[in-house]
């Protein structure tokens, strides 16, 4: 290792390029100093001075007009994402009713509406819609009070306009409370036929909310939990069949079945074979048998009320036997 020695002493051969660098980073250090200084220089304030004025240089100085454009930048970019979120929140009816099925969308103009507090078995939410309420993807329905008819015999012109044609059924719910109706009835039915509604008559608001229940309930589901039922065995057929005569229940037709085994004897059973079977009686017998017996052409009805007449006027006195071959070709002629 290689030192300059003067005099004894040791020298770094390195402290002249420190020293002569030293006086370049000076200046730098210097200024930053001189910055940090200047904005941590605490403000001075008169004791006796207000608020306002002890603080109202700070709105001259650059830090406060940094920090209000950085706050005025955020409360903008706020205002923006809140106006997109409501833009893109508005839902239509149809998006309504398939964000939330399960759900009787009422319009908030319904809000202390008295049969809203007897809808308890499907749930119901305040929307803003035009309808008064959803029940279903495109069924809507519009609630009216007679009484507030005759006050307001306008609504419904204007409540009807604004549903436009965004809906396939359109119920008109009105609630029958006054006792002179039939020029209301006459009025409304009138302007269901013009504008495509299908209304509904309630006479309590517990009928009312049932009907909104019912429609709500049943919305997704087909014809078929109304609609009769297809007769599969042997013995709901012809129960089925005979029950199409008049005051024959399925019972009656139970016991024929019992009593006589088979359809073919039931047909050609008499009057007075039918009587014997119990629960059944002379005039259900009879109309069992003319059921069996009688033709199905009205000629041949004919025919044979002229030939009752006859038979009625053979028995009468009166009647002698030109009358009653005159009665007879009448009827034939008809026939």
């Amino acid at each position: 290792m290689s030192s300059n020695r003067k005099g004894g002493s040791v020298t770094n051969p390195y402290s002249t390029k420190r020293k002569s660098a030293a006086p370049s980073q000076q200046p730098q250090q210097q200024q930053q100093q001189q910055q940090e200084s200047a904005t941590s220089r605490p403000i001075e304030t008169n004791p006796n001075a207000s608020f306002s004025q002890a603080f109202g240089s700070v709105e001259e100085t650059s830090h406060f007009s940094t920090e209000m454009t950085a706050v005025l930048n955020q409360t903008n970019n706020n205002a923006n994402i809140a106006t997109t979120s409501r833009s893109s929140s508005s839902t239509t009816p149809h998006e309504l009713t398939l964000l939330q099925p399960h759900v009787l969308h009422v319009s908030t103009k319904q809000k202390g509406n008295g049969l809203l507090r007897y809808i308890r078995n499907v749930p119901f939410a305040y929307t803003k819609i035009a309808p008064d309420y959803i029940v279903g993807p495109n069924r809507c329905a519009l609630y009216l009070s007679f009484k507030y008819h005759n006050l307001h015999p306008n609504y419904i012109h204007r409540r009807v306009a604004e549903l436009k044609s965004d809906f396939d059924l359109r119920i008109l719910l009105c609630l029958v409370d006054v006792e002179d109706n039939a020029s209301i009835l006459l009025f409304l039915n009138k302007v269901c036929c013009i504008n495509n509604l299908t209304m509904i008559l309630a006479w309590s608001e517990q009928e009312a909310a049932r009907y909104l229940e019912t429609f709500k309930a049943f919305e997704g589901k087909d014809a078929s939990t109304i609609q009769k039922k297809k007769e599969v065995t042997f013995s709901e057929q012809v129960a089925d069949a005979i029950g199409c005569i008049r005051s024959v229940n399925k019972t009656d037709a139970a016991t024929l079945t019992s009593q006589f085994g088979t359809v073919r004897k039931i047909l050609n059973s008499t009057a007075e074979d039918i009587r014997l079977c119990p629960g059944i009686g002379e005039k259900k017998a009879r109309r069992l048998h003319e059921a069996f017996n009688k033709p199905f052409s009205s000629a041949m009805a004919k025919k044979r009320k002229a030939e009752k007449l006859a038979d009625e006027a053979a028995i009468n006195e009166d009647y002698d036997k030109e009358d009653i071959d005159e009665i007879v070709t009448i009827g034939e002629i008809e026939a």
